[in-house]
């Protein structure tokens, strides 16, 4: 992570390979046949044949790739430009769904479901998992927000790692709510009040990581790699 990057490496040997040893073999006899006065005129058209045979064959194909990987560098550049800012917004959005005072989200229903001890037996919410998660989240945004080059490579598979740690954390809470209405402790009311809270808020949770998946699909075709993880979990419905 903190040595220099291999492309940069191999631009640099690329760069004698095919440049400087191409000049070179070009230069050299040049140079020899301009020193040499007394020449035969064959001896000017033997240096113009061979002069002609490394242009064609190793010169021009230097160039090319050096111009292919140039395109390819801009290329990059320009989706860079593109979707840093698509991600950023996107942590935005992830980010009241995080927030502890809010009920309107898988972890307010999951932590307002465990406030009775009745409940408690069925209802465990992770709360460790849940602040590694939201310290995670704002070092993101502190991240990516920032005026210094950051590696988008980085904070692409970064943001996407995270999205796929908090969808398997709200996960855990699916089955918890299942063995809750499976157990037949609690009255019809007390289940249809949980159904609600847990339907009500899946459907967000659901539509922001789908939202997040296609954005993710994006960035791997523009690179034409996967840059980002392209699979996340969602909710079922609780029937």
């Amino acid at each position: 992570m903190f040595g220099k990057p291999k492309e940069m490496e191999d631009k640099k040997v690329s760069i004698f390979k095919d440049y400087i040893f191409p000049l070179g073999a070009l230069l050299i006899p040049a140079l020899a046949f301009l020193a040499q006065n007394t020449s035969p005129w064959w001896g000017s058209l033997a240096l113009a044949v061979y002069v002609g045979i490394v242009i064609v064959f190793l010169v021009v194909p230097a160039i090319m790739r050096g111009s292919k990987r140039w395109f390819a560098h801009l290329g990059r550049k320009r989706c860079e430009r593109v979707f840093r800012p698509k991600i950023s917004a996107f942590l935005l959005r992830f980010k009241p769904m995080m927030e502890s005072h809010r009920s309107d989200t898988i972890w307010g229903v999951w932590e307002q479901a465990s406030q009775t001890a009745e409940m408690q037996e069925f209802i465990r919410p992770n709360r460790s998992h849940y602040f590694t998660l939201s310290m995670w989240l704002e070092h993101l945004q502190n991240t990516i927000g920032s005026s210094k080059s950051v590696n988008f490579n980085l904070i692409a598979a970064e943001a996407s790692s995270w999205v796929q740690r908090y969808a398997s954390f709200c996960g855990e809470a699916y089955p918890q709510f299942e063995d809750l209405l499976r157990s037949g402790l609690f009255d019809e009311a007390q289940v249809r009040q949980a159904k609600q809270n847990w339907n009500h808020v899946r459907d967000e949770h659901n539509q922001v990581v789908t939202n997040w998946k296609t954005l993710c699909s994006e960035i791997n075709s523009s690179f034409n790699r996967d840059v980002c993880r392209a699979h996340f979990e969602t909710l079922k419905t609780l029937e």
